[in-house]
């Protein structure tokens, strides 16, 4: 069984921070994103991977190369034009010979067992079997209707209008259980050739009611675990609290210092900064005399933090760098930012690469200086 990761797409939503970088390889907890995905592939035996690509597919192409770094083999299949969810799988066909397929939609941050998934796919002789989870009703996602034995019967699919109502209203009144997509699929190659090739094609809105319709074995089963979509920047920040947190099994880069906190190889830290658990610092960053890093916060390589700065609840990528104190509370700041000395942001913000913050800057709730 091969596995395919599904990573073509241009990441808006999260703009500014994907200005410079496609989504899949925003770090969290300083590791690339898609570096969690491969990783579970590889715990569950796949070992033979590829990635639908499509915005700066060279990127990814270059940070896994043919995969010999990670353990897996790689291989890439560019779309020239996006091409949907199910033409993306179809792109990927010529890598995969005739065989069965785990497909993992490129946003997704989980720990589900993907063993006992294909084991179940198996079991029920399943043409496609999808991965379920379930969420509070109504959710903006496509809700998945099983009979008793998880054979598919429904998929319904809001509507794009109804998706964004209820994204961005999130006090909606909660009326019971839907099961969704958690866009993680087991698919057989006869799945696979029902897709048209040459155009965009929606996989939950063609490819599985088309398969439907014609009385295909559609399964699904509801897992176990962390799910979680990163396709905004709070639910950015939910992937990283989720992992400092230990809500998630998943491996974080360095070691789990005496102190309480993660810290990796060359990272400088002055004895007397407070470094609270839930704290990630990257390598080579220094942590200047009187630092306070508090809440779930993220430290990313080659950061300066200079003296009595106090961050809450932030995430500074690679190369940022912090002047004397400083305070920041539910700040992200991209690559190469420059926070000047006595500067404040206590509001939740995100700053594009290189973003300079001149001496004494003040942004708080409500004021801008």
């Amino acid at each position: 069984m091969k596995g395919i990761i599904i990573a073509g797409g241009a990441g808006t939503r999260l703009r500014p921070l994907t200005y410079t970088r496609p989504k899949p390889l925003i770090p969290v907890v300083n590791r690339p994103f898609l570096e969690y995905q491969v990783a579970l592939l590889k715990r569950h035996g796949i070992d033979e991977i590829i990635f639908c690509t499509n915005y700066m597919a060279d990127k990814i192409a270059s940070h896994f190369g043919d995969g010999t770094a990670f353990g897996v083999k790689m291989h890439y299949a560019i779309e020239e034009t996006p091409l949907g969810t199910a033409g993306a799988i179809r792109n990927a066909q010529s890598h995969l010979g005739r065989d069965s397929v785990v497909v993992l939609n490129g946003d997704i941050l989980t720990d589900f067992d993907i063993s006992s998934i294909v084991r179940f796919h198996k079991e029920h002789r399943a043409i496609v079997t999808l991965a379920l989870k379930e969420v509070p009703s109504p959710s903006p996602y496509g809700v998945i209707i099983t009979d008793d034995e998880g054979r598919v019967r429904e998929f319904r699919e809001p509507s794009e209008a109804t998706k964004k109502m209820l994204a961005a209203n999130p006090n909606v009144e909660k009326t019971g259980v839907d099961y969704i997509n958690a866009g993680i699929y087991i698919m057989e190659p006869e799945a696979l050739d029902s897709i048209p090739t040459g155009r965009p094609v929606s996989i939950e809105r063609e490819t599985y009611p088309k398969l439907l319709e014609q009385g295909a074995p559609i399964y699904a089963i509801a897992s176990d675990g962390y799910w979680l979509d990163i396709g905004r920047p709070e639910q950015y920040r939910q992937a990283t609290n989720a992992i400092l947190s230990r809500d998630i099994s998943v491996d974080v880069p360095g070691e789990w210092q005496a102190l309480g906190y993660w810290a990796e190889d060359t990272a400088d830290i002055d004895p007397t900064a407070h470094i609270a658990p839930t704290v990630h610092i990257g390598r080579g960053a220094r942590i200047a005399a009187g630092a306070s890093l508090i809440g779930k916060t993220v430290i990313g390589s080659n950061c300066r933090i200079g003296a009595n700065a106090e961050l809450t609840d932030c995430i500074l990528e690679k190369d940022v760098i912090i002047g004397e104190g400083v305070k920041l509370s539910g700040v992200i700041l991209d690559d190469g930012s420059h926070v000047a000395a006595e500067s404040v942001v206590t509001v939740p913000a995100v700053f594009a690469a290189g973003s300079v913050l001149a001496k004494g800057t003040r942004i708080t709730a409500g004021t801008i200086d």
